[in-house]
């Protein structure tokens, strides 16, 4: 009893001493498996330990091993200066009302480092000439804690932040500010998100820290972070591809669901639901049931008729009705990467004389700017967007639809062709899209037309919302373009052949 109490008043374990103390490491957990045998084996998220359908052998998580986090890190500090440390904090937990909470979904640039996925976090990777790695990584996590655990479920704690996340050490949360202080003693820089931004809320520990921070007149050392993590995200790795194109053809299976399901009287939720499930059934199927890895990347949007004249209609309640079309804008999440993809279809299965007109034209738009996203281009996600806009002006004069290049821009198609995309929907959100192209970026292309009732405006397309949206990995030339959404009909004669097999 007296070595688990030094343990319990000094909770800290190292790596480089951790094979000499597999031997005792049952002694060493905060939760004793005499008083809670459950909850003391289980962990926070999978691992290849408690979930091997799910995360393989030398994986840190599903799809990403360890190693790829560590040169994560190394990455980083690469780019830091010497004596320099970097906070990366946790996603906190949001409620919906006292006691009741939101399915939890954590900061993308703190999951980028360190695959951790629980809230009331902290990532502490300090630039050191000394360490093996370049850099030492110090966790400070929740303890498990077994009263706790019976009512909000299983922590991962702070040993499998070492054994199993790579960090050098861990701490309790609860000790952040104080382990803070001695942190950041020297004089080098400070890297931190101290400020909400993207509507994103900070953690209670990001606030410890700007208090430290304060209190040690230290601000002025404090340097912006995550515009060097999302540079290092910005480019895809082989490991990250293969998980994009895993959400890329679960949503694709999904949007054949949502099209052979669509009929007259049908709720746009319940096409909505159709998605969702069917997502899940696509993981499904195979040997080992994998759908505990995926859910929705973001709110969708089932627009039908005019709905479709809205960007971002989520409402989703009214009823699709005969002769209109479906705007349907949704992705899957697969292990944490997102899919981001639109479909328009018809309600009945077949398009009438002025949709497949409208719709051919934005298609042949799209099209074209697909085959724009390699390196040799030279184009960046700007110079694509005009590239779209003149494009679309082109098309629309054949089918005799004259349109201004203001009233294009501003009414007709008012949003930006496209956006980078992988942990986020809206990925690297502080990268230009000025920037040309590089290989392994993966980008959407998703050009748009939307009509409003105006006399300016053929009469017979006044009132039709179209946009059709693939997921497109940057090539070194225009034979290495691979489109991520393909598994998802998009041409007029493959949605009808789908909705009418």
């Amino acid at each position: 009893m007296a070595n688990r109490a030094a343990v319990l008043a000094r909770p800290v374990m190292r790596a480089a001493s951790l094979a000499r103390r597999r031997s005792i490491l049952s002694t060493l957990l905060q939760t004793p498996k005499s008083k809670n045998p459950i909850t003391a084996q289980w962990l926070g998220q999978p691992t290849h330990s408690t979930h091997p359908e799910l995360v393989a052998k030398g994986e840190t998580t599903p799809g990403i091993t360890q190693s790829e986090y560590d040169q994560r890190r190394r990455q980083l500090v690469a780019d830091l200066p010497d004596g320099s440390i970097a906070f990366v904090f946790s996603s906190p937990m949001h409620f919906v009302s006292p006691h009741v909470f939101h399915e939890f979904r954590q900061d993308s640039d703190f999951f980028y480092l360190t695959g951790w996925n629980e809230p009331d976090s902290v990532a502490a990777i300090q630039k050191s000439s000394f360490a093996q790695r370049g850099y030492t990584l110090t966790m400070f996590v929740r303890p498990k804690e077994p009263e706790k655990e019976l009512w909000e479920g299983p922590r991962s704690g702070l040993e499998a932040a070492v054994a199993e996340f790579g960090a050098d050490e861990a701490r309790p949360v609860r000790d952040f500010a104080r382990f803070a202080k001695k942190l950041i003693h020297n004089d080098g820089a400070v890297y931190a998100d101290l400020d909400g931004e993207h509507g994103l809320v900070r953690s209670a520990q990001c606030g410890e820290l700007r208090r430290v921070l304060e209190r040690a007149e230290a601000g002025a050392r404090v340097r912006r972070l995550t515009s060097l993590v999302q540079r290092a995200r910005l480019v895809k790795s082989p490991a990250e591809l293969r998980l994009l194109r895993e959400a890329g053809r679960v949503s694709g299976a999904a949007f054949v669901a949502a099209m052979r399901a669509s009929r007259p009287g049908l709720s746009e939720s319940t096409l909505q639901s159709t998605f969702a499930h069917a997502a899940k059934l696509a993981l499904a199927n195979g040997a080992a049931d994998r759908s505990a890895l995926t859910r929705p990347a973001y709110v969708p949007v089932f627009a039908a008729g005019e709905h479709a004249l809205c960007m971002h209609y989520v409402l989703n309640q009214a009823p699709l009705r005969a002769g209109d079309l479906v705007l349907a804008d949704a992705g899957a999440e697969y292990a944490a990467y997102a899919a981001d993809i639109t479909r328009t279809f018809p309600v009945t299965g077949r398009f009438s004389e002025p949709q497949r007109d409208l719709y051919s034209a934005v298609l042949a738009v799209q099209e074209q700017m697909v085959r724009l996203c390699h390196a040799s281009s030279g184009y960046s996600l700007n110079e694509i967007h005009r590239s779209s806009s003149s494009a679309l002006a082109t098309e629309l004069k054949q089918i005799g639809f004259h349109a201004a290049g203001r009233d294009i821009d501003y009414q007709l198609y008012p949003h930006h062709v496209a956006h980078y995309l992988g942990l986020d929907v809206h990925d690297t959100v502080d990268m230009t899209r000025s920037q040309r192209l590089k290989p392994g970026m993966v980008v959407t292309i998703e050009p748009g037309l939307y009509v409003p009732y105006d006399d300016r405006f053929p009469k017979a397309f006044r009132g039709i919302g179209i946009r059709i949206e693939d997921d497109i990995v940057v090539g070194e030339s225009e034979a290495d373009i691979e489109n991520l959404s393909a598994d998802a009909p998009k041409s007029v004669d493959d949605i009808e052949a789908c909705m009418n097999c």
